[in-house]
């Protein structure tokens, strides 16, 4: 069985992004309300991040995942992961922290590194500009396939 990257991450955060550069395709990945699976990942809606019922399934998903991207977009304004969200994860998990070139203040930093520590991950993220292509190779040379 082949293993994906499983990227998730509330609306805005940059998921459908970072999974077209890593798949390496010209074409747009198109947003559907099901888990979308593509050559090299499968993206999970936000939807089921904000339905606690759901939570169940984004886990389930990591039986056929070589590592999981848990997003949060700079100025995000509520935590939309569980506490500890990360705990239960089995395969290497990277907290990603994106923005997208815009200029982002002191306060929403810390706000976005808060929401990582809540996730569980104060020692395994990064923090990536959509926009850069140097800081998309950079991640993408972090992840074990």
């Amino acid at each position: 069985m082949k293993k994906r990257v499983l990227i998730i991450g509330p609306k805005q955060s940059g998921k459908r992004e970072i999974a077209q550069y890593i798949e390496q395709s010209q074409t747009g990945i198109k947003k559907v309300a099901n888990v979308l699976y593509t050559e090299k990942t499968m993206i999970v809606p936000d939807t089921y991040l904000e339905s606690p019922w759901m939570h169940k399934h984004i886990i389930a998903l990591q039986q056929t995942a070589c590592c999981a991207l848990f997003l949060v977009p700079i100025q995000c304004s509520k935590v939309s992961y569980p506490p500890n969200f990360s705990k239960v994860f089995r395969v290497p998990v990277l907290g990603i922290i994106t923005n997208r070139g815009e200029v982002y203040t002191e306060k929403e930093q810390k706000q976005a590194v808060n929401v990582i520590d809540k996730i569980g991950l104060s020692k395994n993220w990064n923090q990536v500009d959509l926009e850069k292509e140097s800081d998309l190779e950079y991640l993408i040379n972090t992840l074990t396939f």
